[in-house]
C-alpha cells in the first residue's frame, strides 16, 4: 500500500517581524535631569544675587541714617539763619547808593578852570522800574563863558549817559572880575550810584 504525503508550503517569516520597537527614554530622562539641575542652578544664583543686593541696600540706607543722625539739629539751624543773613546783607549792599563814583566823576571831568563850591546830592522817589531818583544840585564858577560852554561840553558827551542825565546850567551871574557863578543840576542814573558798581568808572 503506497504512502501519500502531503506537502504543505508555510513561508519563512523573520523573528524579529513581530515585535514593536518602543523609542528609548534613556536619553530624553538624561536631558530632563540635566535641564532641571541647571534650572535649580540659575535659580539659586538668582536668589543668592537678590540677597546680596537686599544686604547691600539695607546697609546703605543704615549709613545714611547714621550720617544724617551726625548732624545736629541746632547746627543745620544755625547754618539756615547765616544763609539768611548773608542773603539780606548781599540785598542791602546791592541796592546801597555810594555817593564816592559821583565825586569821582565830577571830579575827573571838571575842567582846569572851573570850580565848584556847593554840592548836594538826593534821592526823591523812585521811576517807573522801581529804581530811586537820583538828582545832584551844584554851585560853581568858571573863568568865563567860553569855559563855562566848554565845560556844558564836557558833561554834555554821550558817553556819559550812562552816569548822569539832563545837565542842566543855569542862574548864570558875570562877576566883576570876569568869571561866570552859576549853577548846575543833573539826574544821575541809579545803577552808577549803587555801590556794588562803585568801582566801574574808570577816570
Amino acid at each position: 500500500m503506497e504512502t501519500k504525503f502531503q506537502t504543505s508550503f508555510i513561508p519563512k517569516k523573520t523573528v524579529t517581524e513581530g515585535i514593536t520597537r518602543r523609542p528609548s527614554v534613556g536619553l530624553f530622562l538624561l536631558i530632563a535631569i540635566i535641564l532641571f539641575i541647571v534650572s535649580l542652578s540659575v535659580a539659586g544664583w538668582v536668589y543668592l544675587e537678590k540677597k546680596v543686593l537686599i544686604t547691600k541696600i539695607n546697609n546703605e540706607k543704615t549709613a545714611i541714617e547714621t550720617n544724617k543722625n551726625n548732624f545736629e539739629t541746632a547746627t543745620i539751624e544755625s547754618i539756615i539763619r547765616l544763609d539768611s543773613r548773608i542773603k539780606v546783607a548781599n540785598g542791602l549792599v546791592k541796592n546801597h547808593l555810594s555817593v564816592s563814583p559821583i565825586f569821582d566823576f565830577i571830579e575827573s571831568r571838571t575842567l582846569k578852570n572851573v570850580r565848584f563850591k556847593s554840592f548836594t546830592f538826593s534821592a526823591k522817589g523812585t521811576d517807573s522800574s522801581g529804581n530811586p531818583v537820583l538828582k545832584i544840585d551844584l554851585s560853581g564858577q568858571a573863568k568865563d563863558f567860553k569855559t563855562l560852554a566848554l565845560q556844558a561840553d564836557e558833561f554834555g558827551k554821550t558817553e556819559y549817559r550812562g552816569v548822569i542825565e539832563g545837565p542842566i546850567f543855569s542862574s548864570l551871574n558875570l562877576a566883576v572880575d570876569g568869571s561866570v557863578n552859576f549853577n548846575f543840576s543833573a539826574s544821575v542814573v541809579s545803577d552808577f550810584a549803587k555801590y556794588e558798581n562803585s568801582t566801574n568808572f574808570q577816570q
